[in-house]
This record gives structure tokens, sequence and C-alpha cells, in this order.
């Protein structure tokens, strides 16, 4: 059953087409992009963002805040680091502008780096039927004549050879790279929306806490009848 599928491989012609393909990416993006999306792609593998555990831990700081004030407050670290960042900074500060800022920051280094993996990926698919080709001019130079082998054989093998090397480079450049920018691109994506939604709940929270105070506080306020 494997058979068919067995007659599709050629190290060879693999090699070249993904090693000439990364080497060529490398060179031609440069060794920061690089760093950056090779955990991109792996990163796809993983959940990501976990909008639901770090709403909870935000839940549970707001109302340590309303409750104490943003010094006294004892924060629930989130599990994801960037909104432990912007959690700090309102603590230390008390300012939501200065969360904020921060989270601006953030989100423009994100971009820049979702843009920089997205771009090494598009490179690696423009590519790979380059070192397709590559490849097949490689196989077209086997073509002469082995002492050991018949002239049919050598015919044979480097027109596989050649098919081969075209049909990898289009293949990878269409099913591996091309999908992992995309993946990257919409996962980026994703996750900013969640985080955007989750900043803007956070900010109407502890706008809320400051325009009514916690029930802890009204009832230690002494009314006024009391004092007359």
């Amino acid at each position: 059953m494997l058979e068919p599928f067995t007659k599709l491989l050629d190290a060879n012609a693999l090699v070249i087409v993904l090693v000439g393909t990364v080497l060529a990416t490398l060179a031609r993006q440069g060794w920061h992009d690089f760093t950056i999306a090779v955990p991109a792609a792996f990163g796809l593998l993983s959940k990501g963002f976990d909008v639901d555990a770090t709403r909870a831990a935000l839940a549970r700081t707001v109302g340590e805040i309303n409750r104490l004030g943003h010094l006294g407050a004892e924060p629930v670290d989130p599990p994801d680091k960037a909104t432990t960042e912007l959690l700090n900074a309102y603590i230390r500060t008390g300012s939501i502008e200065a969360m904020l800022k921060l989270a601006r920051s953030q989100r423009l280094q994100r971009e820049i780096n979702s843009v920089a993996a997205t771009r090494v990926f598009e490179n690696a698919g423009e590519l790979a039927p380059v070192f397709g080709l590559v490849g097949t001019l490689f196989a077209i130079t086997q073509l002469v004549p082995d002492v050991s082998a018949s002239a049919a054989e050598t015919v044979m093998g480097s027109v596989a050879g050649a098919v081969l090397s075209t049909l990898y480079g289009v293949l990878s450049a269409h099913l591996i790279f091309y999908p992992l920018a995309r993946a990257i691109e919409r996962k980026g994506d994703r996750e900013e929306t969640e985080r955007t939604m989750l900043l803007d709940w956070f900010e109407s929270e502890l706008t809320d806490g400051r325009s009514f105070p916690s029930r802890a506080r009204r009832s230690s306020v002494t009314p006024v009848k009391d004092v007359a």
C-alpha cells in the first residue's frame, strides 16, 4: 500500500530543497527574524493566550484593588507574562494611563514580531520552488554515463530526481511555508482581539470601582445622623 509513496522519496532532492530554502531564507531575512519565526511556528502547537484564566486572575485582583486600593492590594498574577506586566504597572502607579501606555508598547512589539515571523515563512514559500529548480538542474547534471549502470537506468534516475525536486519545492511552499505564515498571522490577530477586549473590561472594572466604593469601604463610613 505504501509502495507508491516510497517511490516519491529522494533524499538528495529533499536535502537540496529544504536545506537550500532554509539557508537562502536565513540569508535574506537575517538571524534575528529567524529566531522569532521558529518559536512562533512551534507556538502554533500550544494553546497560547489563555483568556479565561487571565480574566479570572484579573477579576480577583480587581476585587482586591476596589477593597484595599492599588497599594494595599495583593495581585493574583495572570498566567500571561504581558498581562502581569500591565497589572504590575497599575499596582505600582495607580494610573490607568500608564497601564494603557505600556499596553500600546507591548502590542507594537507583538505586531513587529508577528510581521517578522510571517515574512520569514512567506520568503521561504517563494524560495522553495526556486530550489526545486536547483534540484532539477542538479539531477540533470547526473546524466553523465556511469560505467556501473546502463544508460537507461542513468537517464531514468536523473529524470526522477529532477521531477521530485520540482515537486518537493512546490509542495513545501504551498503545504508548509505559506500555511505557516497565514496561521501565525491568524493567531496573532485573534490574540490581539482577545487582549483588547480583556484590557477594556479590566479598565471598565477599575473605573467602576473608583466611581462606586466597595461595600466594605461604604460600611466603614460613619453616618452623618450618628455624628449629630
